[in-house]
């Protein structure tokens, strides 16, 4: 789930072109919710993480950027000591190391230790709801109450980020379709995203953009457990009501 720097040498890229801009930025806006509203631009952007070079001077839709609140997924070996470059800018960081919450024995499958393999992303997908209490609270408050907008990423928006913008999502009242088409959409970028991750060293020269992308079929056990209620995995972690509905109102217009 994490990319993880192959080594602290700037890796050789041969002719990949140079990507100074978010790979896999987008914004939630426009969506539809189960009951007939609709979700606003500028409140809530995915994205893969932003470079101290990147030329980036505008949000999806031409908004203003940088974003007023950023929640950074990533566990601290990913930034190799540097610090986030949206700081630099103004926006108010909040770190939330999914993988590092988790302990290391979590990540591997029951298995006798010479024959253990690492979980399936559709099972680290579920381990994040089990240690809600560690990361949820905080994700709702900041989307709920910091300031806007709020960027959410990890290293290529896709996992991490896919899992806590669906929760998020599907807790605002958008529907299952449009939370799995969102997820999938990240395979629209894969080759971009690809050479971005190749420049930060994060993949290997000559990736197959297929790797850097998502299967929607990993998503699928964490949209049914939010089936019945999308809010209990909130509730279960500590999170109230009443953030809960201050995130929908701030999300979904005429909530």
């Amino acid at each position: 789930m994490p990319a993880t720097r192959t080594d602290q040498t700037v890796p050789d890229t041969g002719d990949l072109p140079d990507i100074r801009h978010l790979a896999n930025l987008r914004d939630v806006g426009g969506m539809p919710t189960v009951d007939g509203l609709r979700t606003r631009p500028g409140v809530l952007w995915r994205s893969d993480a932003s470079l101290a070079d990147d030329a980036t001077t505008h949000g999806p839709g031409g908004l203003a950027w940088p974003p007023g609140s950023v929640i950074d997924l990533r566990n601290p070996e990913e930034l190799d000591g540097r610090p986030h470059p949206l700081v630099a800018l103004g926006s108010e960081l909040t770190p939330l190391p999914l993988i590092q919450a988790l302990a290391p024995e979590v990540l591997m499958r029951d298995a006798p230790p010479e024959s253990r393999q690492r979980r399936g992303l559709d099972e680290l997908y579920m381990l994040l709801l089990g240690i809600g209490e560690a990361w949820l609270p905080a994700l709702v408050g900041v989307a709920a109450h910091g300031p806007g907008p709020l960027l959410v990423h990890c290293a290529a928006g896709k996992d991490r980020t896919g899992v806590a913008v669906a929760l998020l999502l599907r807790a605002a009242g958008v529907p299952r379709d449009v939370v799995a088409a969102d997820f999938a959409a990240t395979n629209d970028h894969r080759v971009a995203l690809r050479d971005r991750l190749v420049r930060q060293g994060s993949a290997a020269p000559g990736a197959d953009p297929e790797r850097v992308g998502v299967d929607p079929a990993h998503l699928e056990p964490v949209l049914d457990r939010l089936d019945d209620d999308p809010r209990t995995p909130f509730r279960e972690a500590g999170v109230s009501d009443a953030d809960l509905d201050a995130w929908r109102a701030r999300l979904v217009e005429g909530a």
